[in-house]
This record gives C-alpha cells, sequence and structure tokens, in this order.
C-alpha cells in the first residue's frame, strides 16, 4: 500500500455560519460570491445598493458560510411581505402571508464548494436564526436544475405546506422552479 496516500489527510475543513456584519467587507464579499456563483442575468442590476439595504435592515437575515477563514457562501432571507411586492408580477400566484413568514432571498456557495453541505448548513442557521426571532414559515422560490428543491423537501419533509411548480422562472432565463413554504 502506498504510505504517502494511507497517510494523506482527506478531511474537509469545517464548516462555520457568521452573522454579517454590515460593512464595506461585507458588501464586497456578497457582491464578489454573487459574481462567482451567477451568470451576469440573474444579477441583481442594483446589486450594491439592494445588498447594502439588506445588510442594514434589522429585520432581514443575513449569514456567512465559512471555510477556516474564507467566505465560500451567503444566504438572505427577508420578511415574505417584501418579498411579495418585488415578485408579485412575476409569480402571480404568490400571496401575501399570514402572519410572519420569511423568504428566502439568495443562496449563493461558491462553486467549488458546492455539493458539501453548505447549502444545507445556510438554510437550517438562517430557519434557527429566524426561530429566535419568533418566525417559524419560510418560503423560497427554489431552483430545480441544481436540485434545490429537493434539498427544502428533504430537509423539512413533513413541515412542508405547499410545493407549486413554475415551469418558466423569469428571474432564471425561464428554468423551472418550485416555490415551496414550510414551517418549522
Amino acid at each position: 500500500m502506498n504510505e504517502e496516500i494511507f497517510n494523506k489527510n482527506i478531511t474537509e475543513p469545517p464548516l462555520s455560519i457568521e452573522a454579517v456584519p454590515d460593512n464595506e467587507t461585507s458588501l464586497a464579499n456578497i457582491l464578489r460570491l454573487e459574481k462567482l456563483c451567477f451568470p451576469a442575468e440573474w444579477q441583481y442590476v442594483d446589486g450594491e445598493e439592494y445588498f447594502a439595504d439588506a445588510l442594514s435592515d434589522p429585520q432581514s437575515i443575513n449569514l456567512f458560510l465559512q471555510n477556516e477563514n474564507d467566505v465560500i457562501g451567503y444566504i438572505l432571507a427577508r420578511p415574505h411581505h417584501l418579498a411579495f411586492e418585488e415578485l408579485i408580477d412575476d409569480d402571480p400566484l404568490l400571496t401575501r402571508s399570514i402572519g410572519d413568514r420569511y423568504y428566502i432571498e439568495t443562496i449563493q456557495i461558491v462553486p467549488d464548494e458546492q455539493g458539501k453541505g453548505g447549502g444545507n448548513t445556510l438554510i437550517v442557521a438562517v430557519c434557527d436564526e429566524a426561530k429566535k426571532r419568533g418566525v417559524t414559515q419560510f418560503s423560497i422560490h427554489a431552483r430545480t436544475n441544481n436540485r434545490l428543491h429537493e434539498t427544502i423537501k428533504s430537509l423539512f419533509k413533513e413541515k412542508i405546506t405547499l410545493v407549486r411548480p413554475i415551469s418558466s422562472w423569469v428571474h432564471a432565463s425561464g428554468e423551472p422552479y418550485e416555490y415551496i413554504e414550510w414551517n418549522i
């Protein structure tokens, strides 16, 4: 047996979650991740202003995923009623939520780190933070091509309250999506 292969450390560094501070470095990291994770046509035209507003809004939940000291992911969740106001023209079946609900606006994981559990870690962490704020209802428009919809349904199984397919989501160049709601 080749000793070098046998003794090689193949463990990945641990992932950690950090609340995103409202500062220039955080904004730069979010914009960097957006460019790495999404095609240009999916990125916010006013990304700098949009994410700066999200960082300064105390209702928003902004979390970074870190691999040691490197920021490798980001998640943004906002009150559902804010998403409703922005998305009602694109999803006419979207309804105002009854009670408090968080909408997961974006999940970004650098391509080299995708498929290693970071998305699950971010989704669970954002739900935990919302629960600390007294909110236990969630919604998302989840991609089907990258199987995010399956991740959500697997994580929350019997807690899913609504799944609605969308054959062509305007914000993703016509990709199929699912709109999903769940409670924890």
